[in-house]
Protein backbone atom coordinates (compact mmCIF):
# COMPACT_ATOMS: atom_id res chain seq x y z
CA UNK A 1 0.00 0.00 0.00
CA UNK A 2 1.42 3.42 -0.91
CA UNK A 3 1.78 6.31 1.54
CA UNK A 4 -1.28 8.24 0.32
CA UNK A 5 -3.97 5.65 1.15
CA UNK A 6 -2.16 4.81 4.39
CA UNK A 7 -2.26 8.44 5.49
CA UNK A 8 -5.94 8.64 4.52
CA UNK A 9 -6.81 5.55 6.54
CA UNK A 10 -4.82 6.88 9.49
CA UNK A 11 -6.62 10.22 9.28
CA UNK A 12 -10.03 8.52 9.18
CA UNK A 13 -9.10 6.34 12.15
CA UNK A 14 -7.94 9.35 14.18
CA UNK A 15 -11.13 11.28 13.40
CA UNK A 16 -13.30 8.29 14.34
CA UNK A 17 -11.42 7.78 17.61
CA UNK A 18 -11.69 11.47 18.41
CA UNK A 19 -15.44 11.50 17.72
CA UNK A 20 -15.97 8.46 19.94
CA UNK A 21 -13.94 10.01 22.73
CA UNK A 22 -15.77 13.34 22.48
CA UNK A 23 -19.07 11.50 22.76
CA UNK A 24 -17.85 9.59 25.82
CA UNK A 25 -16.46 12.58 27.65
CA UNK A 26 -18.87 15.29 26.60
CA UNK A 27 -16.22 17.34 24.83
CA UNK A 28 -17.80 18.92 21.74
CA UNK A 29 -16.08 19.72 18.51
CA UNK A 30 -15.93 23.38 17.56
CA UNK A 31 -17.02 26.42 19.60
CA UNK A 32 -19.33 25.91 22.55
CA UNK A 33 -22.73 27.63 22.60
CA UNK A 34 -22.56 30.12 25.44
CA UNK A 35 -26.00 29.30 26.78
CA UNK A 36 -25.72 25.52 26.82
CA UNK A 37 -27.04 24.19 30.09
CA UNK A 38 -27.85 20.72 31.39
CA UNK A 39 -30.13 20.59 34.37
CA UNK A 40 -28.81 18.61 37.32
CA UNK A 41 -28.56 18.18 41.05
CA UNK A 42 -26.28 21.08 41.87
CA UNK A 43 -28.35 24.01 40.74
CA UNK A 44 -27.07 26.78 38.45
CA UNK A 45 -23.35 26.59 37.72
CA UNK A 46 -22.99 27.96 34.17
CA UNK A 47 -19.28 27.17 33.66
CA UNK A 48 -19.72 23.57 34.69
CA UNK A 49 -22.88 23.16 32.67
CA UNK A 50 -21.09 24.33 29.52
CA UNK A 51 -18.68 21.47 30.06
CA UNK A 52 -21.42 18.87 30.36
CA UNK A 53 -22.43 18.59 26.74
CA UNK A 54 -23.77 15.04 26.65
CA UNK A 55 -27.45 14.84 25.85
CA UNK A 56 -29.84 12.72 27.89
CA UNK A 57 -29.81 10.13 25.14
CA UNK A 58 -26.01 9.96 25.06
CA UNK A 59 -25.86 9.57 28.82
CA UNK A 60 -28.43 6.77 28.63
CA UNK A 61 -26.36 5.06 25.93
CA UNK A 62 -23.26 5.23 28.11
CA UNK A 63 -25.12 3.88 31.13
CA UNK A 64 -26.08 0.81 29.12
CA UNK A 65 -22.55 0.58 27.73
CA UNK A 66 -21.36 0.36 31.34
CA UNK A 67 -23.79 -2.51 31.89
CA UNK A 68 -22.24 -4.38 28.96
CA UNK A 69 -18.72 -3.62 30.21
CA UNK A 70 -19.66 -4.93 33.65
CA UNK A 71 -20.78 -8.20 32.11
CA UNK A 72 -17.60 -8.44 30.04
CA UNK A 73 -15.39 -7.82 33.08
CA UNK A 74 -17.43 -10.40 34.98
CA UNK A 75 -16.62 -12.92 32.26
CA UNK A 76 -12.86 -12.39 32.74
CA UNK A 77 -11.33 -15.67 33.96
CA UNK A 78 -14.79 -16.97 34.80
CA UNK A 79 -14.08 -20.40 33.33
CA UNK A 80 -10.64 -21.16 34.79
CA UNK A 81 -10.89 -19.44 38.19
CA UNK A 82 -11.10 -22.18 40.85
CA UNK A 83 -14.27 -22.23 42.90
CA UNK A 84 -14.03 -21.34 46.57
CA UNK A 85 -15.86 -23.70 48.97
CA UNK A 86 -19.18 -21.82 49.11
CA UNK A 87 -19.37 -21.73 45.32
CA UNK A 88 -18.78 -25.46 45.31
CA UNK A 89 -21.71 -25.92 47.68
CA UNK A 90 -23.97 -24.13 45.21
CA UNK A 91 -23.06 -26.15 42.12
CA UNK A 92 -22.96 -29.44 44.00
CA UNK A 93 -26.39 -28.75 45.49
CA UNK A 94 -27.79 -28.08 42.01
CA UNK A 95 -26.32 -31.36 40.78
CA UNK A 96 -27.82 -33.33 43.66
CA UNK A 97 -31.23 -31.72 43.20
CA UNK A 98 -31.06 -32.78 39.55
CA UNK A 99 -29.88 -36.31 40.38
CA UNK A 100 -32.71 -36.75 42.89
CA UNK A 101 -35.33 -35.14 40.68
CA UNK A 102 -36.28 -33.04 43.73
CA UNK A 103 -36.28 -29.28 43.23
CA UNK A 104 -37.82 -28.51 46.62
CA UNK A 105 -35.23 -29.76 49.12
CA UNK A 106 -31.61 -28.67 48.52
CA UNK A 107 -29.19 -31.52 49.24
CA UNK A 108 -25.42 -31.47 49.67
CA UNK A 109 -23.63 -34.81 50.00
CA UNK A 110 -26.95 -36.55 50.69
CA UNK A 111 -27.79 -34.20 53.59
CA UNK A 112 -30.48 -31.48 53.37
CA UNK A 113 -28.76 -28.11 52.98
CA UNK A 114 -31.07 -25.80 54.89
CA UNK A 115 -28.98 -22.66 54.54
CA UNK A 116 -30.43 -20.67 51.65
CA UNK A 117 -33.76 -20.42 49.78
CA UNK A 118 -33.77 -22.03 46.34
CA UNK A 119 -34.07 -19.27 43.71
CA UNK A 120 -30.33 -19.08 43.04
CA UNK A 121 -30.21 -22.88 42.74
CA UNK A 122 -33.11 -22.86 40.31
CA UNK A 123 -31.58 -20.18 38.09
CA UNK A 124 -28.21 -21.94 38.12
CA UNK A 125 -29.99 -25.14 37.13
CA UNK A 126 -31.65 -23.25 34.26
CA UNK A 127 -28.22 -22.19 32.98
CA UNK A 128 -26.99 -25.77 33.29
CA UNK A 129 -30.04 -27.06 31.44
CA UNK A 130 -29.55 -24.56 28.61
CA UNK A 131 -25.91 -25.64 28.40
CA UNK A 132 -27.01 -29.30 28.42
CA UNK A 133 -24.71 -29.85 31.39
CA UNK A 134 -27.02 -30.07 34.38
CA UNK A 135 -25.59 -33.37 35.62
CA UNK A 136 -22.16 -31.75 35.97
CA UNK A 137 -22.43 -27.99 36.49
CA UNK A 138 -19.31 -26.13 35.37
CA UNK A 139 -17.91 -23.12 37.28
CA UNK A 140 -18.93 -20.67 34.56
CA UNK A 141 -22.50 -21.98 34.65
CA UNK A 142 -22.64 -21.38 38.39
CA UNK A 143 -21.31 -17.84 38.00
CA UNK A 144 -23.29 -16.68 34.98
CA UNK A 145 -26.32 -15.79 37.11
CA UNK A 146 -24.13 -13.48 39.21
CA UNK A 147 -22.56 -11.90 36.12
CA UNK A 148 -25.97 -11.02 34.66
CA UNK A 149 -27.23 -9.85 38.05
CA UNK A 150 -24.15 -7.61 38.34
CA UNK A 151 -24.98 -6.00 35.01
CA UNK A 152 -28.53 -5.51 36.24
CA UNK A 153 -27.27 -3.94 39.47
CA UNK A 154 -25.27 -1.36 37.50
CA UNK A 155 -28.33 -0.58 35.36
CA UNK A 156 -30.49 -0.11 38.47
CA UNK A 157 -27.85 2.15 40.02
CA UNK A 158 -27.88 4.40 36.98
CA UNK A 159 -31.67 4.56 36.89
CA UNK A 160 -31.73 5.33 40.61
CA UNK A 161 -29.37 8.26 40.12
CA UNK A 162 -31.55 9.59 37.29
CA UNK A 163 -34.73 9.27 39.36
CA UNK A 164 -33.25 10.95 42.44
CA UNK A 165 -31.17 13.68 40.80
CA UNK A 166 -30.29 13.93 37.10
CA UNK A 167 -29.03 11.92 34.10
CA UNK A 168 -25.44 12.94 34.78
CA UNK A 169 -25.68 11.72 38.39
CA UNK A 170 -27.11 8.46 37.08
CA UNK A 171 -24.22 8.09 34.64
CA UNK A 172 -21.58 8.77 37.28
CA UNK A 173 -23.25 6.46 39.81
CA UNK A 174 -23.39 3.67 37.22
CA UNK A 175 -19.70 4.21 36.42
CA UNK A 176 -18.78 3.96 40.11
CA UNK A 177 -20.88 0.82 40.56
CA UNK A 178 -19.51 -0.85 37.41
CA UNK A 179 -15.89 -0.37 38.51
CA UNK A 180 -16.31 -1.07 42.23
CA UNK A 181 -14.72 -3.94 44.11
CA UNK A 182 -18.05 -5.26 45.35
CA UNK A 183 -19.38 -5.63 41.82
CA UNK A 184 -16.17 -7.16 40.47
CA UNK A 185 -15.74 -9.72 43.23
CA UNK A 186 -19.30 -10.99 43.40
CA UNK A 187 -19.80 -11.20 39.66
CA UNK A 188 -17.03 -13.79 39.92
CA UNK A 189 -18.91 -15.87 42.48
CA UNK A 190 -21.62 -18.51 42.20
CA UNK A 191 -22.99 -17.50 45.60
CA UNK A 192 -26.39 -15.75 45.73
CA UNK A 193 -25.02 -12.41 46.97
CA UNK A 194 -25.20 -10.53 43.66
CA UNK A 195 -28.63 -11.86 42.74
CA UNK A 196 -29.86 -10.88 46.22
CA UNK A 197 -28.41 -7.38 45.84
CA UNK A 198 -30.03 -7.02 42.42
CA UNK A 199 -33.55 -7.84 43.61
CA UNK A 200 -33.17 -5.58 46.66
CA UNK A 201 -31.93 -2.74 44.45
CA UNK A 202 -34.87 -3.19 42.07
CA UNK A 203 -37.21 -2.95 45.04
CA UNK A 204 -35.58 0.32 46.10
CA UNK A 205 -35.77 1.73 42.58
CA UNK A 206 -39.46 0.95 42.31
CA UNK A 207 -40.11 2.59 45.68
CA UNK A 208 -38.51 5.77 44.31
CA UNK A 209 -40.67 5.52 41.19
CA UNK A 210 -43.74 5.18 43.41
CA UNK A 211 -42.63 8.15 45.48
CA UNK A 212 -42.14 10.28 42.36
CA UNK A 213 -45.32 9.10 40.62
CA UNK A 214 -48.01 11.74 40.24
CA UNK A 215 -50.93 9.49 39.32
CA UNK A 216 -52.32 7.19 42.07
CA UNK A 217 -52.73 4.32 39.60
CA UNK A 218 -49.05 4.44 38.63
CA UNK A 219 -48.02 4.73 42.25
CA UNK A 220 -50.05 1.61 43.08
CA UNK A 221 -48.36 -0.35 40.30
CA UNK A 222 -44.86 0.65 41.37
CA UNK A 223 -45.56 -0.26 45.00
CA UNK A 224 -46.77 -3.73 44.01
CA UNK A 225 -43.70 -4.12 41.79
CA UNK A 226 -41.54 -3.12 44.76
CA UNK A 227 -43.05 -5.89 46.88
CA UNK A 228 -42.58 -8.36 44.04
CA UNK A 229 -38.85 -7.54 43.87
CA UNK A 230 -38.42 -7.82 47.64
CA UNK A 231 -40.33 -11.12 47.61
CA UNK A 232 -37.92 -12.51 45.02
CA UNK A 233 -35.04 -11.32 47.19
CA UNK A 234 -36.51 -13.27 50.11
CA UNK A 235 -36.67 -16.35 47.89
CA UNK A 236 -33.00 -15.82 46.99
CA UNK A 237 -31.36 -15.45 50.39
CA UNK A 238 -33.92 -14.61 53.03
CA UNK A 239 -35.89 -11.68 54.46
CA UNK A 240 -33.11 -9.94 56.41
CA UNK A 241 -32.17 -7.10 54.05
CA UNK A 242 -35.62 -6.71 52.45
CA UNK A 243 -37.12 -6.12 55.90
CA UNK A 244 -34.45 -3.54 56.74
CA UNK A 245 -34.87 -1.72 53.44
CA UNK A 246 -38.66 -1.66 53.72
CA UNK A 247 -38.28 -0.21 57.23
CA UNK A 248 -35.92 2.43 55.82
CA UNK A 249 -38.53 3.39 53.22
CA UNK A 250 -41.24 3.44 55.89
CA UNK A 251 -39.12 5.70 58.10
CA UNK A 252 -38.59 8.04 55.16
CA UNK A 253 -42.33 8.40 54.56
CA UNK A 254 -42.65 9.61 58.16
CA UNK A 255 -39.60 11.88 58.17
CA UNK A 256 -40.44 13.58 54.87
CA UNK A 257 -43.43 15.66 55.89
CA UNK A 258 -45.14 15.92 52.45
CA UNK A 259 -45.28 12.11 52.26
CA UNK A 260 -46.87 11.50 55.65
CA UNK A 261 -50.45 11.54 54.33
CA UNK A 262 -49.37 9.05 51.64
CA UNK A 263 -47.45 6.60 53.85
CA UNK A 264 -49.91 3.75 53.45
CA UNK A 265 -50.30 4.39 49.72
CA UNK A 266 -46.51 4.23 49.30
CA UNK A 267 -46.13 1.01 51.26
CA UNK A 268 -49.46 -0.86 50.99
CA UNK A 269 -48.33 -3.32 53.69
CA UNK A 270 -51.35 -5.62 53.42
CA UNK A 271 -51.06 -6.10 49.66
CA UNK A 272 -47.29 -6.38 49.96
CA UNK A 273 -47.37 -9.05 52.63
CA UNK A 274 -49.87 -11.03 50.56
CA UNK A 275 -47.50 -10.91 47.56
CA UNK A 276 -44.58 -11.97 49.75
CA UNK A 277 -46.53 -14.87 51.24
CA UNK A 278 -47.84 -15.99 47.85
CA UNK A 279 -44.32 -16.26 46.43
CA UNK A 280 -42.55 -17.72 49.46
CA UNK A 281 -44.95 -19.77 51.59
CA UNK A 282 -45.55 -22.60 49.06
CA UNK A 283 -41.87 -23.51 48.98
CA UNK A 284 -41.42 -23.11 52.73
CA UNK A 285 -44.47 -25.26 53.42
CA UNK A 286 -43.36 -27.97 50.98
CA UNK A 287 -39.86 -27.93 52.50
CA UNK A 288 -41.25 -28.26 56.01
CA UNK A 289 -43.39 -31.21 54.95
CA UNK A 290 -40.33 -32.95 53.47
CA UNK A 291 -37.76 -32.41 56.24
CA UNK A 292 -40.04 -31.80 59.22
CA UNK A 293 -40.99 -28.48 60.76
CA UNK A 294 -38.79 -29.05 63.82
CA UNK A 295 -35.73 -29.57 61.63
CA UNK A 296 -36.57 -26.49 59.57
CA UNK A 297 -37.09 -24.29 62.64
CA UNK A 298 -33.65 -25.17 64.04
CA UNK A 299 -31.83 -24.50 60.75
CA UNK A 300 -30.38 -21.35 59.21
CA UNK A 301 -33.51 -21.14 57.07
CA UNK A 302 -35.53 -21.16 60.28
CA UNK A 303 -33.94 -17.91 61.43
CA UNK A 304 -30.85 -19.01 63.34
CA UNK A 305 -28.98 -15.96 62.00
CA UNK A 306 -31.86 -13.55 62.62
CA UNK A 307 -31.53 -13.61 66.39
CA UNK A 308 -29.93 -10.33 67.48
CA UNK A 309 -27.29 -9.92 70.14
CA UNK A 310 -28.32 -6.60 71.60
CA UNK A 311 -25.19 -6.14 73.71
CA UNK A 312 -22.84 -6.20 70.72
CA UNK A 313 -23.37 -2.98 68.76
CA UNK A 314 -20.16 -3.58 66.80
CA UNK A 315 -19.49 -0.67 64.38
CA UNK A 316 -18.02 -3.13 61.85
CA UNK A 317 -20.60 -2.28 59.17
CA UNK A 318 -19.92 1.44 59.42
CA UNK A 319 -16.33 1.14 58.22
CA UNK A 320 -16.15 -2.15 56.31
CA UNK A 321 -19.14 -1.28 54.12
CA UNK A 322 -16.96 1.18 52.18
CA UNK A 323 -14.93 -1.79 50.96
CA UNK A 324 -17.77 -2.27 48.48
CA UNK A 325 -16.88 0.93 46.60
CA UNK A 326 -13.12 0.46 46.44
CA UNK A 327 -11.15 2.03 44.77
CA UNK A 328 -13.46 5.07 44.84
CA UNK A 329 -12.57 5.90 48.45
CA UNK A 330 -10.83 8.99 47.11
CA UNK A 331 -14.31 10.53 46.83
CA UNK A 332 -15.18 9.95 50.49
CA UNK A 333 -13.91 13.36 51.73
CA UNK A 334 -16.26 15.01 49.23
CA UNK A 335 -19.24 13.61 51.17
CA UNK A 336 -18.83 16.46 53.65
CA UNK A 337 -20.14 18.97 51.08
CA UNK A 338 -23.52 17.21 51.08
CA UNK A 339 -24.35 18.97 54.33
CA UNK A 340 -24.82 22.19 52.32
CA UNK A 341 -27.85 21.35 50.26
CA UNK A 342 -30.82 23.20 48.92
CA UNK A 343 -34.14 22.30 50.58
CA UNK A 344 -35.44 20.49 47.50
CA UNK A 345 -32.34 18.26 47.49
CA UNK A 346 -32.60 17.04 51.07
CA UNK A 347 -35.35 14.39 50.68
CA UNK A 348 -33.25 12.32 48.28
CA UNK A 349 -30.23 12.55 50.56
CA UNK A 350 -32.34 11.58 53.58
CA UNK A 351 -33.67 8.51 51.78
CA UNK A 352 -30.19 7.44 50.66
CA UNK A 353 -28.82 7.87 54.17
CA UNK A 354 -31.63 5.74 55.64
CA UNK A 355 -31.06 2.99 53.07
CA UNK A 356 -27.39 2.80 54.12
CA UNK A 357 -27.51 3.56 57.84
CA UNK A 358 -30.53 1.53 58.97
CA UNK A 359 -29.20 -1.83 57.63
CA UNK A 360 -25.74 -1.01 59.01
CA UNK A 361 -27.20 -0.39 62.47
CA UNK A 362 -29.40 -3.50 62.37
CA UNK A 363 -26.57 -5.75 61.15
CA UNK A 364 -24.31 -4.38 63.89
CA UNK A 365 -26.42 -6.31 66.40
CA UNK A 366 -26.34 -9.54 64.39
CA UNK A 367 -24.32 -12.67 65.15
CA UNK A 368 -22.00 -12.41 62.11
CA UNK A 369 -19.62 -9.87 60.56
CA UNK A 370 -19.74 -10.11 56.78
CA UNK A 371 -19.01 -6.93 54.83
CA UNK A 372 -20.84 -8.24 51.77
CA UNK A 373 -24.12 -8.32 53.70
CA UNK A 374 -24.31 -4.62 52.76
CA UNK A 375 -24.04 -5.36 49.02
CA UNK A 376 -27.74 -4.45 48.47
CA UNK A 377 -26.86 -0.93 49.64
CA UNK A 378 -24.19 -0.53 46.93
CA UNK A 379 -26.46 1.49 44.57
CA UNK A 380 -27.23 3.98 47.35
CA UNK A 381 -23.52 4.31 48.17
CA UNK A 382 -22.69 4.95 44.51
CA UNK A 383 -25.39 7.61 44.13
CA UNK A 384 -24.14 9.31 47.30
CA UNK A 385 -20.59 9.41 45.93
CA UNK A 386 -21.82 10.73 42.58
CA UNK A 387 -23.78 13.50 44.31
CA UNK A 388 -20.77 14.40 46.44
CA UNK A 389 -18.50 14.51 43.39
CA UNK A 390 -20.93 16.76 41.55
CA UNK A 391 -21.06 19.18 44.49
CA UNK A 392 -17.34 19.11 45.22
CA UNK A 393 -15.75 19.34 41.77
CA UNK A 394 -16.72 22.83 40.68
CA UNK A 395 -15.19 24.07 37.38
CA UNK A 396 -11.98 25.59 38.73
CA UNK A 397 -11.28 22.71 41.08
CA UNK A 398 -12.05 20.23 38.33
CA UNK A 399 -9.65 21.90 35.89
CA UNK A 400 -6.89 22.18 38.46
CA UNK A 401 -7.00 18.90 40.35
CA UNK A 402 -8.59 16.27 38.10
CA UNK A 403 -5.38 15.72 36.09
CA UNK A 404 -3.61 14.93 39.38
CA UNK A 405 -6.48 12.60 40.32
CA UNK A 406 -6.15 10.73 37.03
CA UNK A 407 -2.34 10.68 37.20
CA UNK A 408 -2.26 9.21 40.71
CA UNK A 409 -4.84 6.56 39.93
CA UNK A 410 -3.22 5.82 36.58
CA UNK A 411 0.16 5.22 38.24
CA UNK A 412 -1.49 2.96 40.81
CA UNK A 413 -3.28 0.96 38.12
CA UNK A 414 -0.09 0.71 36.06
CA UNK A 415 1.71 -0.60 39.12
CA UNK A 416 -0.91 -3.28 39.65
CA UNK A 417 -1.15 -4.38 36.04
CA UNK A 418 2.43 -3.82 34.93
CA UNK A 419 4.21 -4.82 38.11
CA UNK A 420 2.15 -7.53 39.75
CA UNK A 421 0.62 -8.64 36.46
CA UNK A 422 3.85 -9.19 34.58
CA UNK A 423 5.45 -10.74 37.65
CA UNK A 424 2.77 -13.27 38.56
CA UNK A 425 0.41 -13.70 35.60
CA UNK A 426 0.65 -17.10 33.86
CA UNK A 427 0.70 -15.25 30.53
CA UNK A 428 1.93 -11.73 29.76
CA UNK A 429 -0.83 -11.16 27.20
CA UNK A 430 -3.49 -9.71 29.52
CA UNK A 431 -1.14 -7.50 31.58
CA UNK A 432 0.38 -6.06 28.40
CA UNK A 433 -3.05 -5.34 26.94
CA UNK A 434 -4.05 -3.74 30.24
CA UNK A 435 -0.96 -1.52 30.32
CA UNK A 436 -1.57 -0.45 26.73
CA UNK A 437 -5.22 0.41 27.43
CA UNK A 438 -4.36 2.38 30.59
CA UNK A 439 -1.69 4.42 28.80
CA UNK A 440 -4.05 5.11 25.88
CA UNK A 441 -6.83 6.29 28.21
CA UNK A 442 -4.46 8.53 30.14
CA UNK A 443 -3.01 10.09 26.99
CA UNK A 444 -6.44 10.77 25.50
CA UNK A 445 -7.68 12.34 28.74
CA UNK A 446 -4.60 14.51 29.08
CA UNK A 447 -4.85 15.69 25.49
CA UNK A 448 -8.54 16.55 25.69
CA UNK A 449 -8.16 18.33 29.02
CA UNK A 450 -5.58 20.70 27.52
CA UNK A 451 -8.12 22.01 25.04
CA UNK A 452 -10.33 25.02 25.85
CA UNK A 453 -13.03 24.04 28.33
CA UNK A 454 -11.38 20.77 29.32
CA UNK A 455 -13.19 17.58 30.21
CA UNK A 456 -16.55 17.47 31.94
CA UNK A 457 -16.93 15.77 35.31
CA UNK A 458 -18.85 12.80 33.83
CA UNK A 459 -16.02 12.43 31.32
CA UNK A 460 -13.43 12.25 34.10
CA UNK A 461 -15.52 9.74 36.04
CA UNK A 462 -16.01 7.59 32.94
CA UNK A 463 -12.29 7.55 32.19
CA UNK A 464 -11.42 6.72 35.80
CA UNK A 465 -13.97 3.90 35.77
CA UNK A 466 -12.45 2.62 32.53
CA UNK A 467 -9.02 2.61 34.21
CA UNK A 468 -10.35 0.61 37.14
CA UNK A 469 -12.24 -1.87 34.96
CA UNK A 470 -9.26 -2.38 32.67
CA UNK A 471 -7.13 -3.11 35.72
CA UNK A 472 -9.54 -5.57 37.32
CA UNK A 473 -10.11 -7.40 34.05
CA UNK A 474 -6.34 -7.74 33.63
CA UNK A 475 -5.51 -8.90 37.17
CA UNK A 476 -8.46 -11.33 37.19
CA UNK A 477 -6.07 -13.84 35.59
CA UNK A 478 -3.47 -13.56 38.38
CA UNK A 479 -3.82 -16.29 41.06
CA UNK A 480 -2.31 -14.08 43.79
CA UNK A 481 -5.14 -11.55 43.42
CA UNK A 482 -7.69 -14.19 44.42
CA UNK A 483 -5.62 -15.76 47.18
CA UNK A 484 -3.42 -18.77 46.73
CA UNK A 485 -5.51 -20.74 49.23
CA UNK A 486 -8.25 -20.94 46.60
CA UNK A 487 -5.85 -22.63 44.20
CA UNK A 488 -4.45 -24.81 46.99
CA UNK A 489 -7.96 -26.02 47.79
CA UNK A 490 -8.78 -26.68 44.16
CA UNK A 491 -8.23 -30.41 44.42
CA UNK A 492 -10.71 -30.68 47.29
CA UNK A 493 -13.21 -28.44 45.51
CA UNK A 494 -12.89 -30.52 42.34
CA UNK A 495 -13.43 -33.71 44.27
CA UNK A 496 -16.47 -32.32 46.07
CA UNK A 497 -18.08 -30.91 42.93
CA UNK A 498 -17.06 -33.88 40.75
CA UNK A 499 -15.45 -31.52 38.24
Amino acid sequence: MDAGPARSLGSVARRAAGALFRTATGYPRGPRPSGAMVSGWSGSRPDLRRRQRMTRREMAVWRWALVILTILVGLANMVDLPMEPHETYVVRTVEEMHDRGDWVVPYLNDVPRLNKPPLNYWLTALVGELANDLHRVAPWEGRLVSVLAGGGLVAVTGLLGVALASPQIGLMAAAIAASSYGTFYYTHSARPEMLYAFFCAVGLLWFVYAWRAEEPSMRWRWVLAMWLAFSLACLTKGPQLPIMLILACAAFTRLHVPLRPHSLALLRPLSGVLILLALNVPWWYALGERVGMATLENSQLGGALLRPRLLDGNPYYFYRTWQLVLPWVGLLPALIVLRRLEPHQRPALTWLALVVVLPAVALSFGPQERWYYMLPALPALCVLLALAADRFWHPHRLRRWMPAWLLSHGILMLGLVGGIGLMYAPSARWPLLGVTAILALAMLAWRQNRRPGGLSLPGWILITAALFMTTTASVAYIPQMWGMDRYAERAEAVRLARL
